[in-house]
């Protein structure tokens, strides 16, 4: 029996996107309240927002996949 590991886990667009935009609104939260998120809180949350936005960028430009 083959059980998926989570080394295999594949993201889509979409789920991409949801998190980008999860992570702008903690952002932005973050700017109206500097006491909600500690300094290497929002370092770790800029980081992974670019990250995520690279991971977008190359799965975009793969076309559908199918060349």
């Amino acid at each position: 029996m083959i059980t998926p590991s989570m080394n295999s886990y594949v993201e889509s667009v979409a789920s991409i996107s949801k998190q980008i935009k999860g992570i702008k609104d903690a952002l932005k939260a973050s700017e109206q309240d500097p006491f909600l998120y500690e300094l290497d809180e929002i370092r770790y949350l800029k980081r992974k927002l670019k990250t995520l936005y690279i991971e977008r960028k190359q799965l975009n430009s793969n076309g559908n996949g199918f060349g």
